[in-house]
């Protein structure tokens, strides 16, 4: 049973909601007013028990956003909780600092053209746009929005991807940086660690003494980016690079540096060894370049890389084929010539070529 009723000199209203949940309000100075509020309430509440329509919540974004973060915070990854925590602070926030209910459509897509037009590129505000769609999504599903105005957002397309990886003489010169640098003690290990196993950045900085079996030189790795547990082999420069860590009694991370930290590290340590257009992750592409080179291929690459299917292992398919021409037009039987020393070539190659 709903009502109106006055007490200490203001109109309250007094209401079931469409669960059945009981509530009590103070409107106002006047009957009136209250009466119209209440009659308002009854029909969304009558829309949404007998139509199942759902009344927008006038709940900001902002507000919105807390909400999202505090419920599903749980379920992602802490490597994932960076990036689109991140991603909500710096971006979607801004962009959007009114109703959640404001959204629609059109000024998602207003936010798209804004952030290409700034430069961002079309991979980056395709992860942005997965994160307001996911966004909205929950909203719907808390019944905070009757539709996801995102749902037909198509992602952009994005460019063919090309892999960098560093020839030998940038890789001495960037060690020899690395040297040089503040946290050398750390940084010149992670670098080795990175180009002889191909592990993320991540997964080196997780690693912890127990990570390793230093009797078999095999570090165990449980949690990954696919969500796979798996075991990675370590040379000789890999294992001596941690031995060689400073020992420390407060903390059990073997680096214990936060991943912002070693990326701004890494950029100082590339721009001083004078190593152009390269960042963190292409240390990983160094690895599976000069193991594509050295001939593993297929399975057995994409088991050292930790991919769970073969589309990214694909790319360093291309590069071997390279360097097989390469290795086949220096040496040339038969002609008197002598037989010079292969080397690998230069580091940029383009995935679809």
């Amino acid at each position: 049973m709903s009502r109106v009723f006055r007490r200490k000199g203001s109109w309250w209203i007094d209401f079931k909601d469409a669960v059945g949940v009981r509530h009590r309000k103070k409107v106002g100075t006047t009957k009136r007013v209250a009466k119209e509020v209440l009659d308002g309430i009854l029909g969304n509440v009558a829309r949404r028990q007998h139509l199942g329509i759902i009344e927008d919540s006038a709940i900001s974004f902002a507000d919105f956003a807390a909400l999202w973060r505090e419920r599903v915070a749980s379920t992602l990854k802490p490597r994932s909780q960076e990036r689109w925590f991140g991603i909500v602070e710096k971006h979607l926030k801004p962009a959007f600092p009114g109703a959640l209910r404001a959204i629609t459509p059109a000024t998602i897509d207003s936010y798209i053209r804004a952030r290409l037009e700034r430069g961002a590129q079309p991979s980056t505000v395709n992860r942005e746009v997965t994160v307001i769609k996911h966004m909205l999504r929950r909203a719907v599903v808390w019944e905070l929005l009757s539709n996801n105005p995102a749902a037909g957002i198509k992602a952009l397309k994005e460019p063919s991807g090309r892999t960098r990886f560093l020839v030998l003489d940038e890789i001495d010169r960037l060690l020899a940086a690395c040297e040089r640098a503040q946290l050398r003690h750390y940084l010149r290990p992670f670098v080795l660690v990175a180009l002889n196993t191909g592990m993320r950045r991540n997964e080196i900085l997780g690693l912890t003494r127990r990570s390793v079996d230093w009797a078999n030189a095999l570090i165990k790795l449980e949690a990954t980016k696919n969500g796979e547990a798996r075991h990675v082999y370590l040379n000789d420069a890999a294992f001596e690079a941690l031995r060689s860590l400073p020992a420390r009694l407060d903390s059990e991370r073997l680096f214990p540096l936060g991943p912002n930290q070693v990326s701004m590290a890494l950029r100082r340590a590339f721009k001083g060894a004078g190593v152009e257009d390269c960042r963190l992750h292409d240390l990983r592409h160094t690895f599976a370049s000069y193991q594509a080179m050295n001939g593993i291929q297929g399975r057995g690459l994409q088991a050292l890389l930790g991919h769970k299917d073969n589309r990214m292992t694909m790319r360093y398919a291309h590069l071997s084929d390279g360097y097989l021409k390469t290795a086949v037009n220096a040496v040339n039987l038969g002609t008197g010539q002598q037989v010079p020393q292969v080397s690998a070539p230069k580091g940029t190659i383009d995935s679809t070529s």
